[in-house]
């Protein structure tokens, strides 16, 4: 019997005995299949990992310069915004300031005088009270009437020390002893310089061309 069972164990004609024993070759041809797939699995994962965080860092990047170039922008208008209020502010400051120097009458020049005054700052301080007291006197002496028919006014440029100069250009018709209804125009360069929280005179100039 032992014989048999050897025999039977060694019979190559035995099918059972063929699949049992190319079961072994199998699992081996099997294993390195396996090993390759286990193997590239991980490089596959950090390969993706890495495109992530590279995406990822691109669009921080991304989001980074948008949020700056916005602020930028919102800075800038911001400032736009603050020069254009500046600029309103002198421009009116002018044209109420001269407006004063032109009184429509002697009746009118006590409060005209107080303005013009009001107005000046720096070196034209002590130049306006002079100023003003001559004009009362002119007033007086020639019992003028004045009446301003247009005035306009605009910043010409803005100086280094935060004055800015500006422009008027005014007509006005003059009577007086001499003359009536004499129409006339004519242009003052004026430095607003900003005083106590608004913009007053600290030079005035008229322009002959």
């Amino acid at each position: 019997m032992e014989g048999d069972a050897g025999a039977r164990q060694l019979n190559p004609d035995d099918p059972g005995q063929a699949e049992r024993a190319d079961a072994p070759e199998a699992a081996e041809s099997a294993a390195p299949a396996l090993t390759t797939d286990t193997a590239g699995g991980p490089t596959s994962r950090l390969a993706s990992r890495g495109w992530f965080v590279g995406v990822c860092t691109a669009l921080l990047v991304l989001a980074a310069a948008v949020a700056t170039a916005g602020y930028l922008a919102l800075r800038s208008n911001q400032d736009a915004g603050a020069v254009a209020q500046a600029e309103a502010e002198a421009t009116q400051a002018a044209k109420d300031c001269v407006a004063a120097t032109q009184a429509p009458d002697t009746a009118a020049m006590a409060e005209s005088q107080q303005k013009i005054i009001n107005c000046a700052t720096g070196d034209y301080g002590a130049q306006a009270t002079l100023y003003s007291g001559v004009l009362v006197e002119a007033y007086q002496a020639a019992n003028a009437q004045v009446q301003v028919t247009d005035m306009r006014a605009a910043v010409e440029r803005h100086n280094d020390d935060g004055s800015m100069d500006v422009l008027v250009a005014l007509r006005v018709k003059l009577s007086n002893s001499e003359v009536q209804q004499q129409e006339t125009g004519y242009r003052l360069r004026v430095q607003m310089a900003p005083d106590g929280g608004t913009y007053k005179i600290a030079r005035l100039d008229q322009v002959t061309t």
